[in-house]
């Protein structure tokens, strides 16, 4: 059973970690920029959506600054690495893969950008939506510029005017020649990757759905270790009951310095 203490710790830790990148004075350490968007508590992953500058997109939201591009498609944003969801880049050791990256460089490294998201993909990316701080729609704009692939293979985890945008701006891109499409016939990254085309899915929603993601927690869980002094405690992610979400975080136990 939890200490009044121990629990006092344990409410102030969630506090400062949805006020946003204020400084853990117990712990010492620098709690990450999230913030929560709201989402229905309890209810499947997949059919959870928020409203930012006009997408309908994931519930959960990672601000901060872009510390590294990788490519055309990934970036670091606190520490965390993000995959620009439902397009795809020129790999970096294909024709135009070093002008995709600058490309992107060009619009975010250094900026504050917000990334709204459901889910992360097998390599531990945060997959979403990367916005700028006027709202620009990054990943819409690396497709407008001829910068990379609508990725129509997973076209259903964006809402249906963001399908039909980038649809749109990627026709565009190709009937002017622009950026890889001054190539005749420039080769898909998945075509390079896996030599196999992707399949195109039928989207049975206009909002977007993220297949495979199940329902989250609605309480707070704490994994602690049964034992006394200075420790680290994990609090796991939850959903509050007003719909907003925490993200998982840890925090030293109340006995440290």
């Amino acid at each position: 059973m939890l200490t009044p203490r121990f629990a006092a710790a344990l409410v102030a830790a969630a506090l400062s970690a949805c006020g946003g990148g204020e400084a853990d004075t117990q712990s010492g350490s620098a709690v990450a920029v999230y913030n929560d968007l709201q989402a229905a508590p309890g209810t499947p992953a997949s059919t959870q959506t928020s409203i930012v500058c006009g997408f309908e997109v994931g519930p959960q939201l990672l601000q901060g600054v872009v510390s590294a591009v990788h490519d055309g498609d990934t970036l670091t944003v606190n520490g965390t690495t993000v995959r620009l969801a439902s397009i795809d880049a020129p790999e970096l050791a294909q024709t135009y893969g070093a002008q995709s990256q600058a490309s992107l460089s060009a619009m975010v490294l250094g900026q504050s950008v917000k990334v709204a998201y459901a889910q992360t993909d097998r390599y531990g990316r945060v997959v979403g939506a990367v916005f700028s701080n006027t709202c620009q729609y990054v990943n819409l704009e690396q497709v407008s510029t001829g910068a990379a692939w609508f990725y129509r293979a997973y076209q259903c985890e964006v809402s249906a005017n963001a399908r039909a945008a980038l649809d749109q701006a990627e026709e565009t891109a190709k009937g002017t020649r622009l950026g890889l499409w001054a190539e005749a016939n420039p080769l898909s990254p998945w075509m390079f990757r896996n030599g196999v085309d992707a399949a195109v899915p039928a989207c049975s929603s206009s909002a977007p759905v993220w297949s495979g993601n199940t329902a989250l927690p609605t309480t707070p869980t704490y994994t602690a270790p049964a034992k006394t002094g200075c420790y680290t405690i994990t609090v796991n992610g939850y959903y509050r009951s007003n719909g907003t979400y925490v993200q998982p975080y840890t925090r030293k136990s109340p006995a440290c310095p």
